[in-house]
């Protein structure tokens, strides 16, 4: 009909586009709840590292403690045959001891005398010779092992510990180990034809004219072989001791590196914690704006997390139970 009102046009206006800002803050809160995530990965895998660095401390706590065990056992048997050499040389009224037999199994003249000397010489010309390890020319590694003989702070020995590199403490200990079994390759052969030489004077006719004189000689032989036994003991000793400090130094290096990455775990917690927090108040902003009880809800979920994950930074010190 003619006076019906025409009908009102249904309001369809276009929604505005949304600003960049806009879009983006929609993504924040899963973009930060993603870096969150990847911050607990690289937490955890840090933790891991660290827990990989203290066994390997344990390890070579465990060697240096052998080799310190090893050192003391052969200071002790170096004084047992101190001992025994001091009785038996008594006992002999202090006969001289003469090695001039021929052996059959000496490689050759040249170590049959220097076999010879090592029993009967002093100084230089006996023997065992002098051993000492091979020096450390790095700096740091002996600033560390000063600081761990004069017994310093744990605190600073770890703080020594974290300026030495493994590489170079653990080229330390492989030269170290080198050298003693060099040593010993060498020495073998020689104290093998020293003891031949000892147990050749022991060979004599009870029932001979020279019986006694013999039986002194054979006894006097035996004490000087026991006193080679306690300068090699010795010298193996001191041994054993440098290459446990080596094992010593490169335990407060292993604990110094697990601190290390125990500290980037501390650190990559904290940040995952702070991304957390930023994902709940994106979360809680957004479900304002869009009065949308799912945001709400996923803020919720976040904000206890956040709480939990609080709660556990607490030091055990302040806890109640």
């Amino acid at each position: 009909m003619a006076d019906d009102a025409p009908a009102t046009p249904p309001n369809d206006k276009p929604e505005e586009p949304k600003s960049l800002i806009e879009k983006a803050g929609a993504a924040l809160p899963i973009a930060l709840t993603a870096l969150a995530t990847v911050f607990a990965s690289m937490s955890n895998g840090a933790l891991q590292e660290a827990m990989y660095w203290k066994s390997q401390a344990a390890q070579d706590q465990s060697k240096s403690t052998n080799q310190w065990s090893l050192a003391g056992f052969k200071r002790d048997r170096a004084l047992i045959m101190q001992t025994t050499a001091v009785q038996l040389r008594a006992s002999s009224g202090y006969a001289p001891a003469k090695f001039d037999v021929t052996l059959k199994d000496a490689a050759t003249p040249e170590e049959l005398q220097k076999a010879r000397m090592w029993l009967t010489e002093r100084g230089e010309k006996g023997g065992p010779p002098p051993v000492k390890l091979p020096d450390i020319e790095d700096e740091k590694i002996k600033e560390l092992r000063d600081a761990i003989e004069h017994r310093e702070p744990e605190h600073d020995l770890l703080k020594k510990a974290g300026r030495v590199e493994m590489t170079k403490i653990t080229k330390a200990i492989d030269d170290a180990e080198k050298y003693t079994e060099h040593t010993d390759k060498e020495w073998t052969p020689i104290l093998n034809l020293a003891n031949g030489l000892v147990r050749a004077q022991l060979a004599f006719n009870p029932s001979a004219p020279d019986a006694t004189q013999k039986s002194a000689g054979a006894t006097a032989a035996q004490a000087t072989g026991f006193d080679l036994e306690e300068r090699r003991y010795r010298a193996e000793s001191r041994l054993n001791q440098g290459i446990g400090f080596l094992y010593e130094i490169r335990t407060k290096v292993s604990a110094a590196e697990s601190d290390k990455h125990r500290k980037k775990s501390e650190f990559l917690s904290y940040a995952m914690l702070v991304a957390q927090i930023g994902a709940v108040a994106s979360s809680l902003a957004l479900a304002r704006k869009q009065k949308n009880v799912l945001w709400l809800f996923a803020a919720m979920v976040g904000l206890v997390s956040v709480v939990v994950g609080g709660y556990a930074f607490i030091p055990p010190a302040l806890l109640p139970f």
